[in-house]
């Protein structure tokens, strides 16, 4: 349960296999000569980030990347899961162990838990406003561009089509600042009574 496996092949066929150690921070590849690499995870701004300073792996919006150096050794998109029958299609948005800022994703222990979904519109020119949240929450940007500033200083803009994992216990503002309207899905995985929103 500690360990997520995912695989990715490029466009001519090769395959990277990687396993996510969700206990040891890090995560293993298996390249395609049949080597094995381990690697730390590392800080990121966006995506999963993992590195030992000379060889980096780092997934983004689905797509796996494989460096030695600053030379790109692989890169491809996710194998989609077995299970579903004939005529059914699927594309995996995104698959990660943290978030935004590279916070490890836990999700709370509780025996009143409370999946809450919406949709957030942002007008152009205004904000969401300083807040946290204390459970994990996830988004999927509809339409529009939004830039979340993280307290720090940190930015990160997401557009349409991008998966957000936002941070937790941490202070943001999400912003338009674009001329067209911004609309965004929103899960939050709660727990019932409890606020989803917690403002600054």
């Amino acid at each position: 349960a500690q360990q997520v496996p995912a695989s990715y092949a490029a466009a001519g066929g090769e395959q990277l296999h990687a396993c996510f150690d969700l206990v040891r921070k890090n995560v293993t590849i298996g390249l395609a000569d049949g080597s094995r690499v381990v690697l730390p995870v590392a800080v990121s701004g966006s995506g999963a980030r993992y590195s030992d300073g000379t060889r980096t792996f780092w997934e983004h919006q689905g797509i796996g990347r494989y460096f030695v150096g600053e030379k790109l050794q692989f890169e491809g998109g996710p194998v989609p899961a077995a299970g579903y029958t004939g005529g059914v299609t699927s594309k995996l948005l995104k698959q990660t162990t943290v978030t935004a800022n590279g916070q490890k994703i836990a999700y709370p222990v509780t025996d009143r838990a409370e999946v809450t979904a919406m949709t957030v519109d942002l007008a152009p020119g205004t904000e969401t406003g300083w807040h946290k949240h204390a459970i994990p929450v996830y988004a999927y940007v509809l339409s529009g561009v939004i830039e979340v500033e993280l307290e720090g200083g940190q930015r990160i803009s997401y557009k349409t089509g991008d998966v957000i994992i936002e941070v937790v216990n941490t202070f943001h503002n999400g912003s338009n600042r674009g001329i067209e309207p911004v609309r965004l899905v929103v899960f939050y995985t709660g727990i019932k009574n409890q606020p989803n929103v917690i403002r600054r």
